[in-house]
């Protein structure tokens, strides 16, 4: 019998998600670091921050060079955006390619 495998991606919230549950601050160069490592690991997809804080923009556009480069490859990196127009916009003006877009289901 020849079955097709399906095969498992893993997306890591660790730079995004991961630092605000645990209060913990990352540097910038910290959270690179763990890009790199999550690469290496074979990760398919790290959400690395979120592209409309202007805090984050120096650190995202250096990833996504060093992805260009090669550095960061073949790791997805992706940006974790808002339902909002302005968020969506101005990730796209970073040239991330992949984002998560988040729709609140509440009214808070």
């Amino acid at each position: 019998m020849n079955r097709k495998k399906n095969k498992i991606y893993i997306i890591d919230v660790t730079n995004r998600d991961g630092v605000q549950t645990s209060r913990l601050g990352l540097a910038k160069l910290e959270k690179t670091i763990i890009n790199l490592y999550l690469n290496k690991m074979g990760i398919h997809q790290s959400e690395f921050g979120f592209p409309f804080t202007n805090h984050e923009t120096n650190y995202l556009k250096a990833n996504l060079e060093l992805a260009e480069m090669g550095v960061l490859r073949p790791i997805t990196l992706s940006g974790w955006c808002r339902a909002v127009k302005d968020d969506v916009e101005k990730a796209y003006q970073l040239g991330l390619k992949h984002i998560n877009i988040s729709i609140s289901t509440s009214e808070q």
